[in-house]
């Protein structure tokens, strides 16, 4: 056997095993069970993290976990020691105890990181030097999405339920922002296309989604209506070929990026008094999974055979996570990180046995 076709059955080996892998962690997603419960800090010696976890990220290489409190207090802690208690001292910024209601790492610059809070203020930070770099008050709830495609000048896009769009770079400030307005309606949801730094998608209250070329001042350059409620939440799957969207009745819609055509559908009960704006996150793209919180974390599998078209699986975990709890998915490990009561972190991490566990 020549050392060529060994590589080659070595490849050929490395192959299946990743397929395998693949296939099994396709089955276990819609189980994840309970497996750490874990106090980001010690009161006793208080050190570590001391208050609620109100807003929660972790870096592109699943190692550093940032997270922010009710009170304005922001933290990082490594994933690795977690379970070891080597806890740091919270960052010191002076956010004048703003309630955090989302934080973002720069895709970028892992120094620099952005939160928004209850008052409508979004303030990109310093890690290392613990001070704030730039911030802005808007008018309403902020959603933002940081460009991580262009590397060179990497723009944030900004919605805040006005009646335009924003979009900010920092080599000309906060308070300078390129707007963009469509038909004079507010806009609440905005996402950057992937690998093309000037397609923008944003969401208006009516429920229409629409794509923008950053570039142009035509207006949109496709829109379609694909939802009755106002949306919350917008992604696109890292190929670039789905757009998810999802209401605030409870209602998710996949489409096609480009002509809005409907892919998947999927409605699930919603509580109408819910405050906080609710996560919607991708988990797995190979059998395209996506996680929400409505009324309970709630995992959804779009297949495209017939059935699953029809009625996509999906499961409910209802112990311990509450709807207003933050919450990411740790993309190495197959694991999901949520926030729980006061400092505690919550992990859920795959099942893989053939039956369906409860949750401890």
């Amino acid at each position: 056997m020549t050392v060529r076709h060994e590589e080659y059955m070595f490849s050929c080996d490395l192959k299946k095993r990743r397929v395998f892998e693949e296939q099994q962690v396709s089955r276990a997603l819609l189980n994840f069970r309970w497996t750490k419960h874990i106090p980001m800090g010690c009161d006793q010696t208080g050190k570590g993290h001391q208050e609620d976890i109100s807003a929660i990220d972790i870096d592109d290489g699943d190692q550093m976990l940032l997270f922010g409190s009710h009170s304005g207090s922001v933290s990082v802690a490594k994933y690795k020691y977690l379970d070891r208690k080597k806890w740091k001292k919270p960052m010191t910024l002076k956010l004048a105890k703003q309630s955090l209601k989302t934080i973002k790492w720069c895709p970028i610059d892992l120094r620099l990181f952005m939160v928004t809070t209850a008052s409508n203020w979004m303030r990109v930070c310093d890690s290392t030097m613990e001070k704030v770099v730039h911030g802005k008050q808007f008018e309403g709830d902020v959603y933002f999405d940081w460009n991580e495609y262009n590397m060179t000048n990497s723009k944030v896009a900004v919605a805040d339920g006005g009646r335009s769009m924003k979009i900010i770079d920092f080599r000309v400030g906060m308070d300078l922002p390129q707007s963009i307005y469509w038909n004079d309606e507010p806009i609440d949801v905005v996402q950057w296309y992937p690998s093309k730094h000037h397609y923008l998608y944003a969401g208006r209250r009516d429920g229409t989604i629409g794509l923008f070329d950053i570039r142009s001042t035509r207006g949109a350059i496709a829109e379609k209506s694909l939802h009755k409620s106002q949306i919350y939440g917008l992604k696109i799957s890292a190929d670039g070929h789905r757009l998810i969207s999802a209401d605030r009745s409870g209602y998710i819609h996949v489409a096609d990026t480009w002509d809005f055509s409907t892919k998947f559908d999927f409605s699930c009960e919603f509580d109408p008094l819910m405050q906080r704006r609710p996560n919607l996150e991708f988990i797995y793209e190979k059998d395209f999974y996506v996680a929400t919180n409505f009324e309970k974390l709630t995992i959804i599998r779009f297949s495209d055979n017939d059935k699953s078209r029809r009625n996509p699986d999906f499961r409910e975990v209802e112990a311990k996570v509450l709807w207003d709890k933050p919450f990411i998915f740790r993309k190495s490990s197959y694991e999901i990180i949520t926030g729980f009561n006061y400092n505690h972190l919550n992990i859920l991490s795959l099942d893989r046995s053939t039956k369906d566990q409860d949750e401890v």
